[in-house]
């Protein structure tokens, strides 16, 4: 027995290291040090959802640290219609979508609890690497930017299109940027912000197109109002006939076959145009009929009313597809 002791303590000294939980999964700068690393640990009951778990973790790491330097420079700003003077602005969609897909981050290290069967994993970023990383996607996103501002053909509506592109990029950019920083990296953010201030001068410059709305076939102005109407919505200015850009629209109301009700058919054709170029941007069509059991002067008033409505809804959101990324 005393040459087996020996052996026996080795293994069950062995078997006790085995089990020893991992300093890193209560601690993970005792295994990257957070002047190298940007480190967090997740668990779950099996190794997929604790490495789910670690990622999570460091994605909601960033979107804190983001969120508490993203800052309204604004006194006030207008959110949803209203008024708004608070002093932090929420993550947006794009945002968060850009800080759940960590660029760089890797799962090191895995381990399973062999009294729990609980999993851990570590999520890391490793600085050095990773600020090469998100400066490499800053550099490309702030020269998309920079390509989508150029206005050496004049402004036209492709302008107003290219902005809305390039203010989308500049949210990301700006991410991109504040990501920088965390990973200490040089800080950008006025870089970011200057080009911001380009964009947002182009899209002034851009929204200030007139647009001639024309209709052939109106009634008492009504399909002109609502073609009008969300040009102005959107920003732009109406009613100069020499205007480069103008909205041609025929509306046609013609009686149908009657069977039990009165009967009218109605179609709305449009088409923006550019007027210098001859090129058709984009086009709107609508057609439907309406019916009345009393009347042909109240189905075609029907009719007419159904038009407008139709013009008023669907039309806004043509223009918004044409103009949006």
């Amino acid at each position: 027995m005393k040459k087996i002791a020996p052996v026996l303590f080795f293994v069950c000294t062995a078997f006790v290291f085995a089990q020893a939980r991992p300093p890193w999964v209560d601690r993970p700068s005792t295994a990257y040090p957070d002047r190298l690393y940007v480190s967090a640990v997740g668990s779950g009951p099996d190794r997929r959802k604790a490495e789910a778990g670690a990622l999570g973790a460091l994605a909601a790491y960033f979107k804190q640290s983001v969120t508490s330097t993203v800052t309204i420079n604004d006194t006030e700003r207008q959110v949803n219609g209203r008024s708004s003077s608070d002093s932090r602005m929420s993550l947006s969609i794009a945002a968060e979508a850009a800080l759940d897909t960590l660029i760089g981050a890797e799962i090191r290290n895995t381990w399973n609890d062999p009294r729990t069967q609980s999993w851990y994993a570590a999520a890391v970023m490793e600085k050095a690497k990773c600020r090469g990383l998100y400066a490499g996607e800053l550099d490309k996103t702030l020269a998309g930017i920079r390509t989508l501002l150029d206005i050496s053909g004049g402004i036209s509506f492709e302008t107003v299109a290219n902005g809305q592109k390039a203010q989308g990029l500049l949210e990301k950019a700006g991410m991109y940027a504040l990501v920088l920083t965390l990973l200490d990296g040089p800080n950008r953010q006025a870089e970011v912000s200057r080009l911001g201030a380009e964009v947002a001068a182009v899209m002034a410059e851009a929204r200030a197109i007139p647009v001639d709305v024309r209709v052939r076939g109106d009634v008492n102005g009504r399909f002109k109002a609502a073609f009008a109407g969300a040009f102005t919505a959107a920003g732009f200015r109406t009613g100069n006939r020499n205007s480069r850009f103008a909205l041609e629209a025929a509306v046609i109301m013609t009686p149908a076959e009657r069977g039990r009700y009165f009967n009218t058919r109605y179609t709305v054709d449009a088409v923006l145009l550019d007027t210098h170029t001859g090129a058709e941007l984009f086009t709107y069509n609508a057609a439907d009929r309406e019916s009345h059991p009393a009347s042909q002067a109240d189905a075609d008033n029907r009719a007419v009313i159904g038009a407008e409505r139709r013009v008023a809804e669907e039309f806004p959101e043509i223009l918004q597809e044409y103009l949006s990324p």
